[in-house]
């Protein structure tokens, strides 16, 4: 049922322009100019006889092939129009971009019911009204006016467009790439448990995440959730917690906001990972995009930074982490690369003169040691003694490469601008970076939540 959407060989551009400032310019300009895409494109628009170095068409009747896909861009009094020229057509599938639907009125939502209404029965689906698009970029595809972000294997369904591109560009600057992403809009068809069906197995999605205000059909939505998370771990932002929220959701997209309550209960049982703001939600989607889940709760932390290492300790106890006691055995290994000022306990403050080498060294036993199930390096990036700022990120993932990549490593690196050269390399050795201890005991308590309720 969704396969059409994200796997095109035709798409008709309704409503395409060359013309930047008008509103179907920028999903224009995103198809037609990713040189990777292999689906064949047509813009229509009876205003132009070319547009952007492609034929243009008045109508999609008179387009010379069947079209797999139609993305509707149009102001939405002539929306009913075209949808009523895509059924003619047999058009496949329907993204909707227009809005000025069921988020504006009941007459509204009444026009984007009964388009609903005549496209399934004609056996075609609808995403939308009222969204930015979707995406599928494992074949270059962009039909939405977000940018495009590199490729990686988080899938996302949201129902806020907005929202879930400043999700998207959030996780594009820390390094997680996307397989697909869909807004919802609307939902006056195409809904979240749908989109959730098809991620579960689709084999490019290994992480799905999902940003939600209302559900349709809660039984429905719950059954699928808890097949999901059985094979993909699945995290999920729930909008219109509070009265205000469900008010606010009620005027972006025409919907009541499920109550909060009951469907958080509903998320923990089925074994989704929920989030109650925008930081977790990302942090949380970059612990499952690059961490193996540990096999225990003890975590190991060295760092540079005594106060770091307290701060850790704070988020630790909140969110309920264990810190791994060091062995005889431990102490002895790492004796040769700590000064003799270093007290050998879980926090380790190995000062602020340890240098990558030492990082490495001592990552490599933690990683090594039975007794530690989880790693986390903490590094204010030194300016002194001649240090290079990425020289600790490199000897941890060193550290992480030679043992096999077996145990989660949670790095938290600090230092704004000077995190541009370890950022870099983060994205080509596919690593994380956690931005603060909080951040990275976050990741923690999700990994091993979803290990004790999941790992065999």
């Amino acid at each position: 049922m969704v396969q059409h959407f994200f796997y095109p060989e035709t798409i008709a551009i309704v409503g395409a322009t060359a013309d930047p400032k008008k509103f179907g310019n920028a999903v224009t300009v995103n198809l037609v100019n990713n040189e990777g895409l292999k689906s064949e494109l047509f813009p229509i628009n009876p205003k132009s006889d070319e547009i952007l170095g492609l034929q243009s068409y008045s109508s999609v009747l008179d387009v010379p092939k069947d079209i797999d896909l139609a993305i509707i861009l149009v102001p939405s009094k002539a929306v009913p129009i075209v949808v009523n020229q895509c059924i003619e057509k047999k058009v496949k599938r329907i993204v909707i971009v227009s809005a000025g639907f069921g988020e504006i009125d009941e007459e509204g939502k009444k026009i984007q019911e009964e388009m609903a209404k005549k496209a399934t029965s004609a056996g075609i689906r609808i995403i939308g009204p009222n969204c930015v698009g979707i995406m599928n970029v494992d074949i270059g595809m962009n039909a939405s006016f977000v940018i495009t972000p590199t490729q990686g294997k988080v899938s996302m369904a949201t129902q806020s467009g907005s929202f879930g591109a400043a999700c998207l560009y959030e996780m594009e600057w820390q390094g997680i790439g996307f397989s697909k992403f869909a807004n919802l809009g609307n939902m006056t068809d195409i809904n979240l448990t749908d989109l959730i069906q098809y991620f579960k197995d689709d084999k490019a999605t290994q992480v799905v995440c999902i940003y939600l205000e209302n559900v349709v059909d809660g039984r429905k939505f719950y059954e699928t959730l808890k097949e999901i998370t059985q094979v993909k771990p699945t995290i999920i932002l729930k909008g219109g917690r509070t009265s205000a929220g469900a008010k606010a959701a009620s005027s972006h997209t025409g919907s009541i906001a499920t109550d909060y309550s009951s469907l958080k209960a509903a998320i923990k049982q089925a074994g989704a990972t929920l989030c109650e703001s925008m930081n977790d939600y990302v942090t949380a989607i970059k612990a499952f995009s690059y961490s193996p889940l540990p096999t225990g709760n003890r975590v190991g932390l060295f760092t540079n930074s005594g106060g770091s290492a307290v701060l850790f300790s704070d988020n630790l106890e909140e969110f309920g982490l264990e810190l791994a006691e060091f062995s005889a055995e431990f102490k002895e290994k790492i004796n040769p690369f700590v000064i003799p000022l270093v007290k050998k306990v879980n926090p380790l403050d190995m000062i602020a003169g340890a240098r990558g080498e030492e990082f490495y060294q001592v990552a490599k036993t933690m990683f090594e040691d039975p007794n530690i199930d989880i790693v986390i390096p903490c590094v204010v990036i030194p300016t002194f003694l001649e240090m290079q700022p990425d020289e600790h990120f490199k000897g941890v993932i060193r550290a992480w490469n030679d043992t096999g990549r077996k145990k989660p490593i949670l790095p938290i690196f600090m230092s704004g601008k000077l995190m541009e050269s370890v950022k870099k390399i983060a994205a080509e050795e596919n690593a994380p970076i956690f931005m603060s201890p909080k951040e990275a005991a976050f990741a923690a308590k999700v990994l091993i939540d979803r290990m004790k309720k999941f790992q065999k």
